[in-house]
Formats: structure tokens, sequence, C-alpha cells
């Protein structure tokens, strides 16, 4: 009987002190879609865990995305894997992005989980860091857009339709103004305006060479699209896109009226 009670009160001693081994980061996956946003707005982003261990995660959370910063998340449990693989769930965390000039990369985003217990029988606390992939984008928009009677008299008012003989030059104008904080560049944004209707006409392009500080807007300018001579009539869409490299920005929608003449 003395034999039991000793082993039973060693057992408890083991027990009371027994370090528990938490899941290793290499068991965890982490999956992030790719995002695109303006800088200094919020957005939610959605974000994939996944765990391979044989043991449970608990407090699953996003605690930093360097450079962006976090204003909100998620806190989940993911149970061990089982039979049929891994164990999984979508995690959902609301961000601010930065001035889009501080973002040149991938970006950081640690998790934290609690799993396994350390020798005092509280949870170990692990951290996982992988990269991510948001793009920042300036806050620029269209603005003053429309059809103009030349290229000679491109301000006036903002006409969104305007009818045409075939065989003659549609005469689009535009400005771009800066709504964000960051100075945008010279020759960062492009515009493209394209006839939709590719038996009506084609498209141009017009590089933005002013540089504009927060606020700051660029001259009025224009872009002339021919009408081709054996163009049908009728109407059709004219996109106006304002784009950092390959990535849109503003678009506005005008319509041209083609007639016989």
């Amino acid at each position: 009987m003395r034999i039991l009670i000793y082993l039973l009160i060693i057992s408890a001693i083991i027990i009371s002190g027994c370090v528990v081994k938490p899941v290793s980061p290499e068991d965890i996956s982490v999956s992030v879609k790719p995002v695109i946003m303006k800088e200094y707005r919020d957005q939610d982003i959605s974000f994939t865990v996944l765990n391979n261990a044989t043991e449970p995660i608990d407090s699953v959370k996003v605690i930093s995305l360097d450079p962006f910063t976090v204003l909100s998340g998620g806190n989940v449990n993911i149970p061990a894997k089982t039979k049929e693989g891994a164990s999984s769930v979508t995690l959902n965390a609301k961000i601010q992005a930065p001035g889009f000039k501080m973002v040149t990369g991938p970006s950081t985003m640690t998790l934290s989980y609690a799993s396994g217990k350390d020798d005092k029988g509280n949870p170990v606390i692990i951290t996982k860091t992988v990269p991510a992939q948001i793009t920042v984008l300036p806050d620029a928009k269209l603005q003053l857009v429309g059809f103009a009677k030349s290229i000679e008299e491109l301000r006036g008012a903002e006409v969104s339709t305007w009818t045409l003989e075939k065989g003659k030059n549609a005469t689009i104008t535009f400005s771009v103004r800066n709504d964000g904080k960051t100075t945008i560049d010279k020759d960062t944004l492009k515009v493209v305006v394209e006839i939709d209707n590719k038996q009506i006409g084609g498209s141009d392009t017009l590089i933005i060479d002013e540089a504009m500080a927060m606020s700051g807007t660029s001259f009025t300018e224009g872009l002339v699209l021919p009408v081709k001579k054996d163009a049908p009539n009728g109407e059709t869409p004219v996109y106006v896109k304002l784009f950092m490299g390959d990535n849109l920005l503003d678009s506005k929608t005008l319509t041209l009226k083609v007639i016989l003449g």
C-alpha cells in the first residue's frame, strides 16, 4: 500500500511539472491571397491557416503585418489533423495601408498561437512569419473627364456624350488629382483612352509628366482618337482609365455616337 501511495505522489509531481511539447511552426501553413489597396485606406483581408500537426492549436491570430497596421482580427482554435488530412480555418483581419512608397516588396505577416505547456502548466505562445503580397497604390483619381471640341479647346464643361461623323476625330479631355498624402512623382501614372468598338476606333496613352503633392492636380490634358472612315454608325463606350503600371486606379466611361454624316 505504501508503495502504491508513493507511486501516486511521484506521478502527481511528474504530471504537475510536465512540459508538453508545442506544435512546431513548420507544421503550420498560411496562405495569403494577393491584395491591392490604396494608401492609408482600410481593407479586410482573409488568409487560410492549416494545422498539419497531431495536436490542436489555440488562439490563432495575426499580430503584425509589416509595414501595415493591423486594426482588428479573428482569434480561433484549430483542431489537430485527422485521417482525412490537415485541419484548416479561414481568418479575417482589417488592415490599414501605409504610404504607397513605403511598400517596396513582399510584406511580412506574423501569426501567434498557443500550443503545449511550460513547466508551470501555462500555454506556450508560438509565432510564425510568412510573406504576404500586398500592393499599395497612390490614392489618385480622374477628374474633368469628357469630350472636347478639339485638342486646342480642352477646357470647358464635362460632356459625357458626343455625336460625331465617321472619319472625324474624337477629342477626350481629362486631368488627374492626388487625393492621397504621398507625392506622386512625374511619369508614374498613365491615362489610357480606348474606344470599345474596334470597328469604330482604337486607343491611345498619355503619361502624366507632372508631380503631384497632396491635393495636387495635373494639367488638363487631351487625347485625339480618329473615328474610322468606314466605321458603323451607332453608339460605343469610350473608356478613360488611370493606371500605375498595370494596376488600375480609376476609370470613367463616356459615350460616342457615330452618324453617317
